[in-house]
């Protein structure tokens, strides 16, 4: 009796001890803020205008957009780095390959893992990205990481989640507590639009210092994995990221681009709705925090980025602003659609689906849609784009090259089928690898577009 009495006491006393320790870890896991600013600095930071406004000493502008898509997204783009790396193209500054002479990727999701680290690593991208990321198992080390004993106490903190353990696996990994200070300064890619979505609006949140102006917090000091988790955490799976918000403190206002409503209703609605955003930002004593989902939930395919512009500009003044780079000839844009369709057999049966299917309806089908109408936009807004162009007259000529790169228009076959039929997921086999760096070949080599935007960059 003694001896079980004595076994009790001790047991209380190391569960009790335990629980102290797990309340302290939890009190100590607190979230950590971006640094904030008191005024903003048009020449600092990671900002797309002085970009764009460095790239210009040749005649092309080239984007390439990689699409959500967890793994099979990444590999996908992956296949597409790699057949750029051996096209040659005329030579320029940046180099005589179609890879050394991309100007700005953008990444959603899965996409933007990619997107990334191939900002950080340019060229050095094929082949480390595959060794490092494709090739291995991330998604059962990141599910060790959640169920692992040491983690325990930090997920039981309401201010740390799935979505950190995410961002601390990729930074592990892939980003080695690189900044977006350092993409600014050391990177050897192109520059990187990474996005995610604010859970409450509904908005897109776009990684750039021109956005976290308004937010007024120095992006260069925020971790690029941390961006990468955001775009990446799939509701349900992922916890949300929390971001701070210092809106209003630092003198932030619009570009006066956005104060002129002497447009057409259409503008005049795309001003209103971006007044709207920024502006609920600037109230940071009532929204002191902004939570962070997947980017893919308001633009899987990052076309909305140039939509926006579009249709908050107009294309008068987009023309102007364009003429005055007189040595650029073409934009291209390239869009890496790695959507897939996973064939489900619920049809088949008067069975009412599963949680299962539902979340995957719940989550892809708007996304599916939305991206569906984005294309449509998109390629509107080239044929209009390009019809004016050649009607016009003096004017330097800019004319636009779209490329679009989607799974579902590889040729009937087995490879097609294999891989829509790919989950969503941060993990492939090697042999799916293989079967979506092919798709891209095949994909490349079937476009028409791509084979006459090829011919062009040649000459």
């Amino acid at each position: 009796m003694k001896r079980n009495l004595k076994f009790s006491v001790n047991l209380g006393t190391v569960l009790s001890c335990l629980l102290a320790a797990v309340l302290s870890a939890c009190s100590l896991v607190q979230y950590s803020p971006v640094p904030t600013i008191d005024h903003i600095d048009p020449d600092h930071g990671y900002r797309s205008r002085n970009h764009v406004t460095d790239a210009h000493n040749d005649e092309n502008m080239i984007f390439l957009l990689f699409s959500g898509g967890g793994s099979r997204a990444a590999a996908l783009g992956y296949g597409v780095l790699e057949n750029f790396y051996h096209q040659r193209i005329k030579p320029t500054a940046s180099g005589d390959t179609l890879l050394d002479n991309i100007d700005v990727v953008s990444g959603v999701s899965g996409g933007s893992v990619l997107a990334a680290y191939f900002s950080l690593h340019g060229r050095d991208t094929v082949p480390k990205f595959e060794n490092e990321f494709l090739k291995r198992d991330f998604q059962q080390e990141l599910i060790d990481e959640v169920f692992s004993f040491s983690n325990m106490p930090r997920l039981l903190s309401p201010q740390f989640g799935r979505g950190d353990l995410l961002q601390e696996r990729l930074n592990s990994v892939l980003f080695k507590n690189a900044t977006f200070g350092d993409l600014a300064l050391y990177r050897k890619g192109p520059f990187a639009l990474i996005s995610a979505t604010d859970m409450t609006r509904g908005s897109k949140v776009v990684f750039t210092q021109e956005m976290f102006d308004s937010l007024c917090l120095d992006l260069s000091r925020m971790p690029v994995a941390r961006a990468v988790a955001a775009s990446s955490s799939v509701p349900l799976v992922f916890s949300p990221l929390t971001l701070n918000n210092n809106g209003g403190n630092c003198g932030f206002r619009l570009p006066e681009i956005f104060s002129d409503e002497r447009r057409e209703y259409m503008m005049r609605y795309n001003i209103r709705d971006v007044k709207n955003i920024v502006t609920s930002y600037q109230n940071s004593v009532m929204k002191p925090y902004i939570h962070l989902v997947d980017g893919g939930l308001t633009d899987n395919l990052g076309l909305t980025n140039l939509l926006d512009i579009y249709d908050t500009i107009g294309s008068e003044q987009l023309s102007k602003i364009i003429s005055d780079y007189r040595k650029l000839k073409r934009i291209v844009v390239i869009s890496v659609n790695a959507q897939n369709s996973v064939y489900s057999g619920i049809d088949l049966s008067a069975d009412i689906p599963g949680t299962s299917a539902v979340v995957n309806a719940v989550i892809n089908v708007p996304i599916d849609q939305n991206s569906r109408v984005s294309l449509m936009r998109f390629r509107h807004l080239v044929d209009d784009w390009n019809t004016a162009m050649h009607r016009s007259v003096g004017a330097n000529k800019v004319f636009v090259h779209f490329v679009s790169l989607n799974l579902k228009d590889l040729p009937e076959s087995q490879l097609k089928f294999d891989v829509l039929n790919m989950g969503t997921s941060f993990y492939l086999s090697p042999s799916d690898v293989d079967k979506l760096k092919q798709a891209a070949s095949v994909l490349l080599k079937n476009s028409s577009e791509y084979q006459d935007l090829i011919e062009e960059l040649q000459q």
